[in-house]
């Protein structure tokens, strides 16, 4: 069509060319001469005034014809091709200048426009240029971006998170709803930790793993699993207790982190729990706390060297200092990661590190095990672990009896110079006091109470290595680890 146009134009100005000097001579008597001069300035003059649409018609088509295979604006567009091939420029700079130099024309408008569309020639494909080295450089860059992504997302996929929840499909669907106040407590739950322990625990990386079963959980500790359950999602898990079983439709379960007894039964029967001053949880709840209760039974795993020289950082110059010289002159930092690891394995809190250095430097010169060093830095710190595990001031007790006071005493083999060296005693003694001390053990737990093992400071480690494998979560104390001052009620007696 725009081709088209402009033919139909140009025959147009012919006809009035031709047609003009025929009227003009055969009609109003005008020489040949005449007739040509008056008649082709007539015509040149309306073909300029009809072609000039034309003229921006066939610009704007051209513009959009070349806009229409790129991307970018139009003006991008035509620069771009402008750039590609600055030949164009030049040739009608060219013929720029052919027109100026011929008789009639002005020649200074005509120089002008050529030097312009040289200059364009000229600046256009440097800039074009330009934009592609910068184009280029930015694929290479985005190219180097996605294959150093592509070895980092193998390098994650290489390393295991320090703590890992993983949820199946439908318990997932379940958390889901309340997402935010599953990420509120377990925020809530690691500043508890860090004030209650001495040190930030990992975070802990939560995953929808549809590969286990769909309403259980696993929790991973370094990439291992360390505890897993099988929810009831829908229910509420009511704990009894030394209470009986209450009188609404259910089944008796026993609760994840404790092994307590529990009893599950629908959440539509909450309000007939409260008003029978049951104590219950929802499935949240009992994620929590089995995840709680992992992460207490896991310290040592989750003290990293890292974590250990942190918490070197934080203390005030002298300590450092101190803590500098004694791990060059007397115990390695690996060695006080190994102690403040002990200490939590037991549950001892660490947050008192000052404390902890200055027992360590009174006692390292003089012993070289590990375990020496824990037990002096244990009596040093009396007063907080009485304190951290006694309730309203009073510290209740369960001793061992004579009998195996006796029995552990005589197991310790000893050296010329008195110092412990085997622990060794008879498995049928070992087999007989683990079933006596179940028995009086299990009696206190079930009626809810919380207390301590109390035993002689030499056998102390050895009768906590075997309680440690009956009741994980029961502490066990010497004598001399008792603070003054606290209050202090026997429960009973292991004999």
């Amino acid at each position: 069509f725009v081709r088209g146009d402009a033919i139909a134009g140009l025959i147009i100005t012919a006809i009035n060319i031709v047609g003009g000097i025929a009227i003009g001579y055969l009609r109003h008597g005008m020489g040949l001469g005449q007739a040509a001069d008056v008649f082709i300035k007539l015509s040149v003059g309306d073909g300029l005034v009809t072609q000039i649409p034309a003229l921006i018609v066939s610009l704007a088509a051209g513009m959009l014809v070349s806009k229409g295979g790129t991307r970018g604006s139009a003006n991008q567009a035509v620069f771009g091709q402008l750039g590609a091939h600055p030949r164009a420029l030049y040739v009608a700079a060219s013929l720029l200048v052919i027109l100026g130099l011929m008789p009639g024309l002005p020649l200074f408008p005509f120089f002008a426009l050529a030097g312009a569309m040289a200059g364009l020639g000229y600046v256009i494909p440097l800039r074009h240029n330009r934009a592609l080295a910068a184009a280029e450089a930015q694929k290479n860059q985005e190219k180097a971006n996605k294959v150093e992504e592509e070895k980092n997302s193998v390098k994650a996929s290489l390393a295991t998170a320090e703590i890992e929840l993983l949820i199946g499909k439908q318990l997932s669907t379940r958390l889901l709803v309340a997402h935010q106040e599953l990420v509120f407590r377990m925020s809530k739950m690691r500043k508890k930790f860090a004030q209650q322990y001495g040190f930030v625990v990992p975070e802990v990386r939560v995953t929808d793993d549809f590969a286990i079963p769909p309403k259980s959980y696993q929790i991973k500790v370094h990439g291992t699993v360390v505890a897993e359950y099988q929810m009831r999602v829908g229910e509420i898990m009511v704990l009894l207790g030394t209470r009986g079983v209450p009188d609404i439709p259910g089944e008796e379960i026993r609760e994840p982190a404790f092994g307590m007894r529990a009893y599950s039964v629908l959440e539509t029967f909450a309000e007939d729990l409260k008003r029978e001053n049951y104590t219950f949880a929802d499935n949240m709840s009992v994620l929590l706390t089995h995840l709680s209760e992992v992460i207490r039974n896991n310290l040592p795993q989750l003290l990293s060297y890292k974590d250990m020289k942190a918490l070197l950082e934080r203390l005030d110059p002298e300590y450092r200092k101190l803590a500098d010289e004694i791990c060059t002159s007397h115990i390695s930092y690996p060695g006080l990661q190994a102690v403040l690891k002990l200490l939590l394995a037991e549950r001892v809190s660490i947050r008192n590190l000052h404390l902890i250095i200055e027992a360590i430097a009174e006692i390292a010169p003089h012993v070289r095990r590990t375990e020496q060093i824990v037990e002096h830095v244990r009596i040093r710190m009396a007063q907080q672990i009485c304190g951290d595990l006694s309730e309203g001031g009073m510290l209740k007790v369960l001793r061992l009896g004579n009998r195996w006071d006796l029995a552990f005493h005589q197991s310790l083999k000893r050296d010329a110079k008195g110092e412990v060296r085997e622990f060794d005693i008879d498995p049928r003694q070992l087999e007989e006091f683990g079933q006596d001390a179940t028995k009086a053990i299990r009696k206190h737990l079930e009626a809810g109470e919380r207390f301590v093992l109390v035993t002689a400071p030499d056998a102390r480690p050895y009768v906590r290595m075997i309680i440690e494998r009956l009741f994980t979560t029961l502490p066990v104390l010497s004598h001399v680890e008792i603070a003054k001052g606290v209050e202090i009620k026997v429960l009973g007696t292991i004999s």
